[in-house]
């Protein structure tokens, strides 16, 4: 490894797109010499950062990367592209980053607060289940690298770039309404949701100097409270349309994420999956910037990127303004 007076050698598996390219940036920011493996394909490198062309689906990926790793950061959902960097890299980076998720848990019958010794979906090797695929990865990446890793599970992401439409959707929504209706769950339910720039911060400084599991989830908190002050952040004045669970499924609106789905929204089955502990994660120096801040972050990218944007996974406002209009007829 490079001595103790060289910048620190930091490779990311990716480093293109929202996570990744912000893991990078932040590496950089704190003075080490960043390498992105990416196929280069969906999106620049951080700049600053060394971008090596390799596409993981073939063996010859990892060929052109020389030398050792302090530190590797690792966010693939596919067991193929996590092996094939075990194999290739393992014995050269002195601590590795496995970013995981709190869906490689138990969705359904967890209690209240759970914590990262919850028990853990059933493998999946296939990466056909998003959950058990990161099982599959962090149970193999711990009998290969042993205490060289440290593995970090988010729950719901949201912030700046978030490229998923989920997080954003409310602030969005309501600002883009102004003083018409927005519709809403009618059921209160949990939600947590970690700032990405917390997350990087917690993957930066303390995830390379760990060699455990994290589930590095947002605060507790609940979707009404959330609507609300989304609804103070976007200046919304009009009427909040709370519709049922049934009221919702007649109208063919789905939940969480998908092209009619109100996000965030979940089954109730599932509502302890948002309610998992954060005790870890704060302990060990993590932070939970105030929610406001978050949304007023999200709120100028949505703004920049288009209030009225199509999108996959949420639902579209002519299609909210014809489930409202179909409520209204029923009342």
């Amino acid at each position: 490894m490079d001595d103790a007076a060289s910048p620190r050698r930091v490779l990311v598996l990716g480093g293109t797109r929202w996570l990744g390219r912000a893991v990078a940036e932040a590496h950089l920011a704190r003075g080490a010499d960043v390498t992105c493996l990416a196929r280069g394909g969906s999106g620049a490198v951080a700049p600053g950062a060394r971008l090596v062309t390799g596409d993981r689906d073939r063996d010859d990926a990892y060929a052109a990367l020389e030398g050792e790793w302090d530190e590797l950061v690792d966010v693939t959902r596919l067991p193929a592209h996590a092996s094939g960097a075990l194999d290739a890299l393992a014995d050269r980076a002195r601590h590795w980053t496995f970013v995981s998720s709190v869906s490689a848990q138990r969705l359904e019958g967890a209690p209240v607060g759970a914590d990262e010794d919850d028990e853990l979906v059933p493998e999946d090797p296939t990466g056909e289940e998003y959950g058990g695929a990161k099982a599959w990865i962090e149970r193999v990446a711990r009998e290969r690298l042993g205490e060289r890793l440290a593995i970090v599970r988010p729950g719901l992401i949201g912030g700046p770039g978030d490229e998923s439409d989920r997080f954003g959707h409310w602030v969005a929504r309501l600002a883009l309404a102004g003083d018409g209706p927005v519709l809403v769950p009618a059921r209160e339910q949990p939600t947590q949701t970690i700032d990405v720039r917390d997350l990087v911060d917690f993957l930066v400084e303390r995830a390379p100097h760990r060699q455990d599991v994290v589930n590095a989830v947002g605060p507790d908190g609940t979707l009404h409270a959330l609507i609300a002050l989304a609804r103070e952040v976007a200046g919304h004045t009009g009427e909040l349309v709370a519709a049922t669970d049934e009221e919702l499924e007649a109208a063919g609106v789905g939940v969480w994420m998908g092209p009619r789905a109100l996000p965030l929204v979940l089954p109730a089955a599932l509502a302890s999956h948002a309610q998992r502990s954060s005790a870890r994660y704060r302990a060990g120096g993590g932070a939970h910037r105030p929610l406001r801040a978050t949304l007023e972050a999200v709120l100028a990218d949505e703004r920049a990127r288009g209030l009225d944007r199509a999108s996959a996974n949420r639902l579209s406002r002519a299609d909210e303004l014809a489930v409202i209009d179909s409520l209204a007829s029923r009342a």
